[in-house]
């Protein structure tokens, strides 16, 4: 194999002293790559300007190829590969069909961000996640604004890089497009949105057919947008009533097209069918009682189609299993204990069958295991405190076991790692969420 940086040097010398290199075959080099850094999940084009490429050439990121999109001798446009979820700098490598290679260590970097909506200060915190020790770092550019009034519902659209947050308050919701390079957040045209209602408290995502559905706390109603993929504008389609009062979260699953609301003052879960305009049918027998008081986080596992929900006024969870139609039908054994009080939110990782509640009363996070059937097993060690005060919010990287924690008292963001029996660890930092009161987060690969 040829080296390039041996090229380059040996073109030098031929200018100084005009003889001595022999015939030079081919030259390669790489003189910028651009974007330089990117999400761990791949999938962005990034063009590597140079010499020497060719339609032979192989490029690829660490040890992972990319696929080649278009080359021309100064040029190549490939598409950034995976890196399994890992974060850092990688070497970039260029090989052309002469046997050529030139390799630019660090070349490019990897990178994963945790959103946080900021209740409080109205305001969005950006954090960069490393990987390898969890350690979070804040965007240089960090807070942003959303341009209303008490931020609360989050949701991400990882297809299209597009952040979804509904400000409580002022009756609107804002659309962000997520750039990893510079790690930023730059505003949709026209947002925000207005949604029609009062009190957008929750968000949930169709990635597939690019709809979003708001839960609206004071008017008890549903907002339906469809938006569009490359600009990330919505458009209203209309409201729905939530058939229960007092909305405080929402889930969509697209594989059955249905959406779940959880109905805080009524203490009732009600089910929606919908179609690929967005219209939106009340499943028979939704809404349901659930089983406790004041249900406040939902959390699906699309696979197995069981849902959970945190009853903060109970201290217990409500699982259920539902069909393809909407039928729900009760976990054996629900509700379960949360072990504490005040349950707000709830995660899961659903290849591993684990599940963790966050307890805002007692500022603890709880483990539990569950199995096809949905009944949770309480993890006897899996109980910790959050490391900080009322916790609102919870979620994961799977792939690195890491659970993030947003303290609404105490303004932080809370890091820690699970094993294989679901059992927690202090890791990472504990960093300010850029903003007071935290109320939601969302990792962002």
């Amino acid at each position: 194999m040829k080296k390039g940086t041996l090229l380059i040097s040996c073109v030098f010398m031929i200018l100084l002293a005009g003889e001595g290199c022999g015939v030079i075959e081919q030259q390669i080099a790489i003189n910028s790559i651009t974007p330089s850094q990117g999400s761990t999940r791949g999938g962005a084009e990034i063009t590597i300007n140079g010499l020497g490429f060719d339609s032979g050439s192989t490029v690829t990121f660490g040890e992972r190829q990319a696929e080649i999109v278009s080359v021309e001798g100064s040029q190549i446009v490939a598409v950034l590969p995976s890196s399994g979820g890992t974060t850092g700098a990688v070497d970039v490598t260029v090989d052309n069909s002469e046997g050529f290679t030139i390799t630019r260590q660090g070349g490019f970097t990897y990178a994963s961000l945790l959103a946080v909506v900021n209740w409080q200060s109205n305001d969005v915190g950006l954090l960069g996640v490393n990987s390898e020790d969890q350690t979070l770092t804040a965007a240089a550019s960090s807070p942003f604004s959303p341009q209303g009034i008490a931020p609360r519902g989050l949701a991400y659209d990882a297809t299209d890089d597009l952040l979804f947050v509904t400000n409580g308050n002022s009756q609107t919701m804002m659309v962000f497009d997520v750039t990893f390079a510079d790690e930023k957040l730059t505003a949709v045209a026209g947002s925000p949105f207005a949604v029609n209602a009062v009190g957008p408290v929750a968000v949930a995502l169709d990635n597939s057919l690019k709809l979003a559905f708001t839960a609206n706390n004071t008017s008890s109603t549903i907002s339906i947008f469809s938006y569009d993929a490359n600009t990330g504008v919505p458009t209203l389609l209309g409201t729905k009533a939530s058939s229960g009062t007092g909305p405080l979260d929402i889930a969509c699953d697209p594989g059955t097209r249905l959406v779940f609301v959880a109905n805080d003052t009524t203490s009732t879960l009600s089910v929606f069918s919908y179609d690929a305009n967005g219209t939106m049918t009340e499943i028979a027998g939704s809404p349901r009682g659930v089983g406790g008081t004041n249900p406040a986080g939902i959390a699906l596992d699309h696979a197995r189609r069981l849902i959970y929900i945190a009853n903060q006024g109970s201290a217990n969870m409500s699982a259920f299993k539902y069909d393809a139609a909407g039928a729900l039908t009760n976990v054996a054994g629900t509700p379960f204990s949360s072990n504490g009080t005040t349950p707000y939110d709830i995660v899961l990782d659903t290849t591993r069958g684990f599940l963790f509640v966050a307890n805002s009363g007692s500022s603890t996070v709880i483990s539990y295991t569950y199995d096809s059937t949905g009944a949770l097993t309480h993890v006897a060690s899996g109980q910790t405190g959050a490391n900080g005060t009322l916790p609102m919010a919870l979620a994961l990287d799977t792939e690195h076991n890491a659970l993030f924690i947003a303290n609404r008292g105490s303004n932080d963001i809370q890091v820690k790692t699970y094993d294989e029996a679901a059992m927690l660890s202090n890791a990472g930092n504990a960093v300010g969420s850029g903003g007071t009161g935290p109320f939601n987060i969302a990792f962002i690969p």
